[in-house]
């Protein structure tokens, strides 16, 4: 096994509760993805290369700006989320991308346009010597573009005590695994140690009222979340009760007129040399 990209546990599973969590999630971000690829270059023809690419948002993203003269190879580990991604392409009728179970190391294929990945290089043990390893994957003057987050940068305002001791806990339970949960802020020293001179922009979802995506979009995380926190002794299932916690947060938001700041997302981008 490589040890570059043998991934640290990930800590929130792939039933399906969690696959489903995780296109719900893809929802928020597709915008500030869709952008972050556009600004790096990713255009109709080429051929590009997910990494990570689990039930297939990203790839969906990456076929959009390449169209039907290019193509997409996403690449994951989890049989559950790929079988999803299959089906998903298959009903929108994109034909340009294939999906494969396979860490990056056994990936034949070489002379991508494009290496992309979103909220993976957090679960890599050394971002910096993987990304080296991505560049030695696409061609001469490639592109390699990235999202990730800063999950600490989230808050309430005001204050709410249940949403800060949610945050601290997926904080606390990242950190516990092996993982940094503000990756997003490391991107450009993560690209510099690799030999890359990328370029960064930032994007920051603020919700507030009965409609907001943060009650569910919380209480999912916490539900992923939940054997690993009682595993490391962090909190109980009952003490947690992740059932009500979304109406918990929306009756506390809507009584107290909360305004909620999602994590802070981050693209990073560069030409391999």
């Amino acid at each position: 096994m490589n040890k570059v990209f043998e991934a640290t546990s990930y800590l929130l599973g792939d039933t399906e509760r969690e696959l489903a969590r995780l296109i719900r999630q893809a929802a928020l971000f597709s915008d500030f993805t869709r952008g972050v690829f556009r600004k790096a270059g990713i255009a109709p023809g080429m051929r590009v290369l997910d990494v990570g690419c689990g039930v297939g948002d990203v790839s969906m993203i990456a076929a959009g700006l390449v169209g039907p003269g290019g193509s997409v190879v996403g690449i994951d580990r989890s049989p559950a989320a790929l079988e999803i991604a299959r089906s998903r392409v298959e009903r929108e009728g994109l034909s340009q991308i294939r999906f494969e179970q396979a860490n990056l190391h056994e990936l034949e294929d070489e002379g991508f346009d494009a290496v992309v990945g979103r909220f993976i290089l957090i679960h890599l043990p050394d971002p910096a010597a993987s990304l080296r390893s991505l560049a030695r994957r696409v061609r001469r003057g490639g592109v390699l573009a990235f999202v990730e987050m800063d999950i600490g940068v989230a808050d309430s305002a005001p204050k709410s005590d249940l949403f800060t001791r949610c945050l601290n806990l997926i904080t606390t339970v990242y950190r516990r695994g092996g993982m940094e949960p503000d990756m997003g802020s490391r991107l450009f020293a993560e690209f510099r140690a690799a030999g890359l001179d990328p370029a960064i922009t930032g994007d920051c979802r603020v919700e507030a009222g009965p409609n907001s995506h943060a009650y569910d979009y919380l209480a999912d995380s916490l539900r992923s979340l939940l054997p690993s926190m009682v595993e490391h002794g962090l909190a109980t299932a009952l003490e947690m009760d992740v059932d009500t916690l979304a109406d918990r947060l929306r009756a506390e938001s809507l009584a107290r007129d909360l305004c909620f700041i999602f994590p802070l997302t981050v693209g990073a981008w560069a030409r391999a040399a």
